[in-house]
């Protein structure tokens, strides 16, 4: 008997993750990851979804492993497909492998050292650049303060993580601080070239078992806040040169599972350029299953060993996080978005798939949160 594993339940995410997976593999029970134990977080766990609730902590290495291994040996009539969500959860299931081995659990990742050399965005960086991939030109911490003019503008960004934080534009030699020089001397910084074109930004997704299993991309329509953050609507596309160029580099690595290929599109070259691998499911997953690819649902099928699912012809389709936060765009921008109230081959975050009145329990709860509060008072 199989089962599936969804780590880090609590995240918004995985209600996307699990809605798919409990609607295209209703007959494989689920175990929910919960990373804390509260009766607060058990009981909403239990109120959203259909499958065992069991402790499994993710915030450091030896409470994860016994977790993980209590899990093991509960289910150890089964095997236990295991869905790789977040990053760090996954760094901690290489340790739970290298100290128990395979266990009873089923995946598809590369080896350790493949997927903590694409997720530093200095060694990837670093790696394109040495085999011929298309990359932004990169410099060490130790060439910072002795760069020409000639060198800027330059992008200073955390070695690992995702999302602003931490970032650092310099347009001029002069933008080096001591206070910034310190920080991205401290700890683990990567410093790049920045690409003016700063906003031309396209997100390629790949499952791959050694080879290229599925592919599209998705084109950036709006974020929140408008200027640059977190995508609310965007639309798949398929591009070939992002294909070409995402394989370049996956195909070398031998690459397996999932993962999401950033790229910004350098003018000067006439070139998109990966800036950012994320090795790992992404947040809008759902437009995977929508346009047709199903990488999600073929990630799963793999495991089980069965064929893959894919449609044969594949429409333009969008994905937008609706509610709360497009929403409380369009109220801050006055009503003055244009078509915002068409959903033609749609899919909405945290609803399509999954079922209805978990949805609508998870919105509600979901608009109070303090970061989606936070939204509307941004610029």
């Amino acid at each position: 008997m199989y089962r599936i594993l969804v780590p880090d339940a609590l995240t918004r995410k995985a209600f996307d993750i699990i809605s798919i997976i409990s609607k295209q593999f209703k007959d494989i029970p689920l175990i929910i990851g919960m990373s804390q134990k509260t009766v607060w977080d058990k009981l909403h766990l239990d109120i959203l979804y259909k499958g065992e609730v069991e402790l499994l902590r993710t915030n450091r290495i030896s409470p994860f492993v016994a977790d993980l291994k209590c899990i093991s040996e509960k289910y150890s009539d089964d095997k236990i497909i295991f869905i790789p969500g977040e990053e760090e959860t996954v760094s901690l299931f290489y340790e739970f492998l290298n100290k128990y081995g395979v266990s009873n659990f089923v995946y598809l990742l590369p080896n350790q050292r493949v997927f903590e050399l694409l997720r530093n965005k200095r060694t990837l960086n670093e790696y394109c650049l040495k085999h011929g991939v298309q990359a932004p030109k990169c410099y060490t911490i130790e060439e910072l303060k002795s760069l020409s003019e000639d060198a800027y503008p330059l992008l200073l960004k955390p070695s690992v993580g995702s999302g602003g934080k931490g970032i650092y534009r310099l347009y001029k030699s002069c933008d080096l601080t001591l206070e910034i020089y310190e920080k991205v001397t401290r700890e683990s910084y990567t410093v790049q070239e920045l690409i003016e074109n700063g906003r031309d930004v396209k997100g390629a997704f790949y499952l791959y078992d050694t080879k290229l299993i599925g592919f599209y991309a998705h084109e950036r329509i709006r974020t929140s806040p408008p200027d640059g953050g977190v995508t609310v609507f965007s639309k798949s596309i398929h591009d070939e040169r992002l294909l070409s160029e995402g394989r370049k580099l996956l195909d070398d690595l031998h690459w397996k599972g999932l993962i999401m290929l950033e790229f910004l599109y350098d003018s000067k070259t006439d070139s998109y350029k990966i800036i950012e691998a994320n090795p790992r499911i992404w947040g809008s997953i759902l437009l995977s299953e929508y346009c047709g690819e199903r990488l999600l649902t073929n990630y799963v099928n793999i495991c089980l060993g069965r064929s893959f699912e894919k449609e044969d012809s594949i429409q333009t389709r969008y994905i937008r996080w609706f509610f709360p936060v497009d929403l409380l765009n369009y109220i801050k921008t006055g009503f003055s978005i244009a078509g915002f109230w068409s959903f033609k081959n749609t899919c909405f975050i945290n609803w399509t798939y999954a079922n209805k009145l978990s949805a609508i329990y998870y919105n509600l709860i979901s608009l109070f949160r303090l970061k989606n509060i936070q939204r509307f008072f941004r610029k």
